[in-house]
C-alpha cells in the first residue's frame, strides 16, 4: 500500500495541477494507494505519525510525499520510526533542494518512476534540539542571515506571484537583498562533540547541512552526503556587507569556501549559543528565534526510495 501524503497548495497550486497526471499513471499501473491531501500548515507531519505509529504501519507500505521542502520535512518530522518506513518523494515546490541534493529526478513522472522502481538507500536526518524538544531535517538547519530569509519568504506574497511565473527561485535573492539593510552581526559559541570550543565574532549566519542544497540551489556546503554519518557546517562572520552579494553569487556553484570569512567543518553534531535571539530554520521551515540550541544526527537512518543505479548516486 502506498500511503500518499500531497500538498496541493505547493508552489502557488503546482501540486494540484500535477496530482492528476500522477493519479492516473497510479491507476494505470494498478498500484494501490491511499491518498491524505495536507489541510493546514503541520498536516503532513501529523499525518505522517498516524499512519507510522507503532502497531499500524506495515513494512511492506510505503509513506509517499508530493510537495515541496517543508512538506517532506514536515513528513519526515513526523515518522515515529524512520528505519522501519519506506519513504518516496515527488518534488512539486519552488526550491526542490532536498531533490537535487539526493539525485530525485525534477520531472514528477520520472520521480514516480524512479519510486516504483523501489531501489533503497539508506540517508542520515539531522536534528535540532531547542528547550528538550527535538526536530528533524532533511537538507539543513541554519541560524542568521539564512533563516531570516527563509521566515520572511514563507510569509512573502512576492513569493507565490513569482511562482506562477516559473521565477519562484528569486524569491530568495530579492529577500536577502532587502534583509542585507536590516542585518545585524551576532556572536556565536559553538561547542564540537569531540569537546573542542570555536568562537566566533560578527556572525551573519551559520548552517549545519546534511544535503549540498539550501535556499534554492545554494551550494553553502559543497561536499555534504547524506550517507556520511556526518553534517557538513559552515560559519561566516566578520563579512563586510558588499561582500555578501559577492559570497552568494559565488555560493551558487560551491566557490565560496575559500574566502577567509569562511568557516568549514564537519562532525556529528554541536551545541552553539547566541549573545541574542536570531531567527532558525530547518529546511526552510521557521524554528522560532533562538539563543541555544544542539544539532546533530538521527540515530535511525531513512530508507529513501529511488532508482539510485541510474542516478549514480
Amino acid at each position: 500500500m502506498y500511503h500518499i501524503i500531497v500538498n496541493k497548495k505547493s508552489r502557488s497550486g503546482r501540486g494540484e495541477k500535477l496530482w492528476p497526471a500522477i493519479q492516473a499513471e497510479l491507476e494505470q499501473r494498478e498500484v494501490t494507494f491511499l491518498v491524505y491531501p495536507t489541510k493546514y500548515h503541520g498536516d503532513a507531519r501529523d499525518t505522517a505519525a498516524r499512519l507510522t505509529a507503532e502497531g499500524v504501519w506495515k513494512p511492506e507500505d510505503v509513506l509517499l510525499v508530493i510537495g515541496g521542502d517543508g512538506t517532506a520535512n514536515e513528513a519526515v518530522d513526523g515518522i515515529c520510526h524512520a528505519s522501519g518506513v519506506k519513504f518516496g518523494y515527488i518534488p512539486t515546490g519552488s526550491g526542490n533542494d532536498f531533490a537535487k541534493g539526493a539525485g530525485i529526478p525534477s520531472d514528477p513522472l520520472q520521480a514516480l518512476e524512479a519510486v516504483l522502481k523501489g531501489d533503497e538507500k539508506e540517508i542520515n536526518l539531522g536534528t535540532v534540539v531547542q528547550n528538550g524538544k527535538k526536530r528533524r531535517f532533511l537538507v539543513s538547519t541554519g541560524i542568521g542571515f539564512d533563516a531570516g530569509i527563509c521566515h520572511e519568504a514563507l510569509a512573502s506574497k512576492i513569493k507565490n506571484t513569482l511562482n506562477r511565473l516559473h521565477l519562484g527561485k528569486l524569491t530568495y535573492v530579492m529577500i536577502a537583498l532587502r534583509q542585507l539593510f536590516y542585518l545585524e552581526p551576532f556572536t556565536l559559541d559553538m561547542k564540537l562533540e569531540n569537546g573542542e570550543n570555536r568562537h566566533f565574532e560578527k556572525v551573519l549566519f551559520a548552517v549545519a547541512m546534511n544535503l549540498p542544497y539550501e535556499g534554492g540551489g545554494f551550494r553553502f556546503c559543497p561536499e555534504a552526503d547524506e550517507t556520511d554519518d556526518l553534517l557538513d557546517v559552515m560559519v561566516v562572520s566578520d563579512l563586510a556587507k558588499w561582500k555578501v552579494s559577492y559570497l552568494l553569487p559565488m555560493a551558487l556553484v560551491g566557490r565560496h569556501t575559500g574566502f577567509r570569512e569562511v568557516y568549514m567543518d564537519r562532525c556529528s553534531s554541536f551545541s552553539l549559543q547566541t549573545d541574542r535571539a536570531e531567527p532558525v530554520h530547518l529546511d526552510g521551515e521557521s524554528g522560532g528565534h533562538q539563543r541555544k540550541e544542539t544539532v546533530g544526527m538521527e540515530k535511525e537512518r531513512l530508507r529513501l526510495l529511488g532508482d539510485w543505479g541510474k542516478e549514480g548516486k
